[in-house]
């Protein structure tokens, strides 16, 4: 089975990535796209924009650098973290200390992911709690918010995964 989808139940989840820079959120998509076959990527580059597109298209999973400036990251998992369907929150950040990483964690991020991160980091950060979550499907009106798949290119970083414990799972 390649990179794990049926076994983790990662095939078929909406993703939203986050980044301010065009060019670390194309990255961020080539990981997210070699790491598992999500059915749809789409692409935020500030709080605004990422708190419209997650109420709009409801994903399974956020993925987002906290660097945006450092509070406006924080405030944007702040603000994921209370909609309702609640995305799975996954902070991969080049920020990660201490401070930073249970700050994320503290205002509601699933984990935390320190960059440069490879597809086997954010396939143990996304873990079990993402392949229960029921698939949802977009309506029939909706269209697909993701542009063609880029190259599956896998970036060879080893780095540490975070990642939060629910005391309600």
């Amino acid at each position: 089975m390649e990179h794990g989808q049926s076994e983790a139940g990662l095939d078929d989840v909406r993703v939203v990535a986050v980044d301010r820079w065009t060019d670390r959120r194309r990255l961020m998509r080539q990981l997210l796209e070699h790491t598992f076959d999500p059915a749809e990527i789409a692409e935020a580059d500030s709080r605004p924009a990422a708190i419209e597109l997650v109420g709009r298209c409801h994903p399974d999973l956020v993925v987002l650098e906290i660097q945006m400036p450092l509070e406006e990251g924080l405030d944007t998992i702040t603000d994921l973290h209370q909609m309702s369907p609640r995305p799975r929150i996954v902070v991969c950040s080049f920020r990660h200390d201490a401070a930073a990483v249970a700050a994320a964690l503290d205002r509601g991020a699933d984990a935390y992911l320190a960059k440069p991160a490879g597809s086997a980091d954010l396939r143990a950060a996304l873990g079990a709690p993402l392949a229960e979550r029921a698939v949802r499907h977009r309506p029939p009106n909706e269209r697909p918010v993701s542009p063609p798949p880029l190259r599956k290119l896998e970036p060879a970083v080893e780095t540490e995964a975070t990642t939060r414990r629910n005391p309600h799972d």
